[in-house]
């Protein structure tokens, strides 16, 4: 938990359906930001996994909270292979990515660190609450029940 929240800044990026993104289209959501890369073999896919379990155990207030992954390999993470990806987890995550030097600023605004062409980055989930503040952090391996006990907490305060 973050105490107090933290003002976290914009992200200005082009999603993968080509139509602009901005964090503060989603006030009022909880927002879940996730960096990572489509062909990882265990952490991205686990924490997407994790997640969409978290969003299923959350029911009808699932639709209050909005997943976002953030490409750390955008030379391979091309926009039609991360919305396949993503919709095998769920069809309501977003994906964003761009050209390395647009989302430089993105990682360097959450403080994530992305090496060797994005195999190596940061692995938190960043959870901004309803406000645009960034009020928790989870790591990898979060479980889905865990996940979903705070995310209905954060839910329960707006």
């Amino acid at each position: 938990m973050i105490d107090p929240p933290k003002p976290i800044p914009e992200i200005r990026a082009t999603d993968v359906r080509g139509q602009e993104f901005r964090l503060d289209i989603l006030r009022g959501k909880v927002v879940l930001v996730y960096f990572g890369y489509l062909n990882c073999p265990l952490e991205c896919p686990l924490t997407m996994a994790h997640l969409k379990q978290a969003l299923d155990l959350l029911g009808p207030d699932a639709r209050r909270v909005q997943v976002v992954m953030v490409s750390t390999d955008p030379v391979r993470d091309t926009p039609q292979a991360m919305t396949a990806y993503l919709a095998g987890y769920n069809p309501s995550f977003l994906g964003i990515t761009g050209t390395p030097s647009d989302l430089v600023e993105i990682y360097r605004n959450f403080g994530v660190v992305v090496l060797e062409g994005g195999e190596t980055h940061s692995s938190f989930t960043y959870v901004i609450d309803p406000q645009g503040d960034l009020r928790l952090t989870f790591v990898p391996d979060s479980s889905p029940g865990d996940i979903a006990h705070d995310l209905r907490n954060l839910l329960a305060q707006d």
